[in-house]
């Protein structure tokens, strides 16, 4: 699989480069018709439209999956404090990010357009093609009742909304939790419903797959494209900034962002972190996977951070897979900038449905092959971003991944000492009963830190 993904990644960066080369050759030597662009065009709209079709279906039914597959039954205490961490890290990360891209704004200029979203949509189905657009107008007052001598105006301003073409992703997200928790609650009358929605995920992200194979001709042709409507150049400068605000996004989450959540949970120095698990922070930039960085992760938490054995090498696994905080930063950062190269001035709702979807993303990208450059489609086609311009993302996407990942290495091992400390009374309690036991038994205490998916809580 490792093989296949270097295959996969090396062939997006020839396309890449394959296509800004074919571009330029368009462009500045051998010009081309009208008709001839437009074909060009076709070509790499066939990508998109595709991941526009699929893209907000596999978010809800993962977020549908996910929740139905919580076993609610379990008191574990270490399940708890992973979803709490995981969760709460997810949030600063994606906080960060939005915090710096709309306090520096590498793509805005100076006309933009309004955009929102709804949180409660009038109906679940609806939400998927519609989302509510509203606005603040000047409504001319004709009544000859009004004293305009006295100088009273003759306007009023009043709210106007209606609804627009494009799904409502945060409404989505909201009602797929919800959704999700109440069929946990029909227990064992809901399984056929939780099934149904387990299988439709599994079924599209195989579509998903074949989609992703055709990924380096769609973006070879977008390439193509962009380079051909450059009249701009100053879009070179904002990719300088985009790239600026990524590391600083990054390093205030590795430096401040991380450091707090562990100093306020443990009380102890959490830059020793650092150097107890550089060989790992090491490995995750050179290789920019955490799954294949996992057994040095390990290593590094058992020999040099001192978590039990037994405890790390249960959780470290889960908690790598669904805490992904550097792609969370470069998700969220990545969706806003598209945003301001099309002139959309964001609303308070919409930046807050980016950041879920964003998190969401995060939370499932192991259920995503290849995600990559997908997971950012992914991201700005269910939030109804223009994502034609995700292309110019291309360029760098696969340079700054190994940072994210890095981060993400990062992030997890804060979290395997935040919830190891916690944990401390339940380890020892371990320790203390392990004598007449087996080590079978003793995982099965632990067993609450495995999903669960047979299992349907009443």
């Amino acid at each position: 699989m490792a093989n296949i993904t270097t295959v996969y990644q090396r062939s997006l960066l020839t396309m890449i480069a394959l296509g800004i080369g074919t571009g330029f050759l368009l462009k500045f030597r051998f010009p081309i018709s009208e008709t001839t662009e437009s074909l060009i065009d076709m070509a790499g709209d066939v990508l998109l439209t595709l991941l526009q079709m699929f893209a907000v279906p596999l978010i809800v039914t993962s977020v549908i999956s996910g929740v139905t597959a919580l076993n609610t039954k379990l008191s574990g205490k270490a399940a708890v404090y992973i979803l709490i961490y995981v969760c709460g890290s997810t949030a600063t990360a994606v906080s960060i990010g939005l915090f710096l891209v709309l306090t520096i704004e590498p793509g805005a200029d100076t006309e933009t357009e309004d955009f929102e979203s709804n949180m409660a949509p009038e109906s679940f189905f609806l939400a998927f093609f519609e989302h509510y657009e509203s606005e603040v107008v000047e409504v001319s007052l004709i009544d000859n009742n009004i004293d305009y001598e006295s100088g009273q105006n003759d306007t009023e301003l009043k709210i106007k909304g209606e609804y627009v073409d494009g799904a409502n992703m945060l409404g989505l997200i909201v009602w797929s939790f919800t959704i999700g928790i109440l069929i946990n609650r029909a227990g064992r009358r809901g399984k056929v419903a939780v099934n149904a929605a387990r299988e439709l995920n599994n079924a599209i992200k195989i579509i998903f797959k074949y989609i992703l194979w055709y990924m380096p001709i769609g973006i070879y042709f977008l390439m193509i494209t962009h380079v051909l409507e450059i009249e701009d150049w100053t879009e070179v400068i904002k990719l300088g900034k985009l790239i600026m605000v990524l590391f600083l996004g990054f390093a205030v989450h590795s430096i401040i962002g991380l450091p707090i959540i562990y100093f306020a949970f443990t009380r102890e120095n959490p830059f020793l972190i650092y150097r107890q698990v550089y060989k790992a922070l090491i490995n995750a930039l050179t290789m920019a996977s955490s799954s294949a960085t996992l057994p040095v992760t390990l290593q590094c938490c058992e020999e040099n951070m001192k978590v039990d054995v037994r405890f790390c090498r249960l959780t470290l696994p889960i908690v790598s897979t669904i805490n992904m905080n550097g792609m969370a930063i470069y998700e969220v950062v990545a969706a806003v900038f598209i945003a301001e190269l099309a002139h959309i001035n964001l609303s308070a709702s919409y930046i807050i449905s980016i950041g879920l979807t964003s998190a969401v993303a995060s939370f499932g990208a192991a259920g995503v092959p290849m995600l990559g450059p997908a997971s950012t489609i992914l991201i700005l086609t269910s939030v109804g971003l223009p994502a034609k311009d995700v292309s110019i993302l291309m360029v760098f996407e696969w340079f700054v991944d190994h940072f994210a990942t890095m981060v993400n290495v990062l992030g997890d091992c804060f979290g395997i000492g935040i919830i190891s400390h916690l944990c401390q009374n339940e380890l020892k309690e371990l320790d203390h009963s392990a004598s007449g036991r087996s080590i079978v038994q003793i995982e099965l205490d632990l067993s609450c830190l495995e999903p669960n998916d047979q299992l349907i809580p009443s």
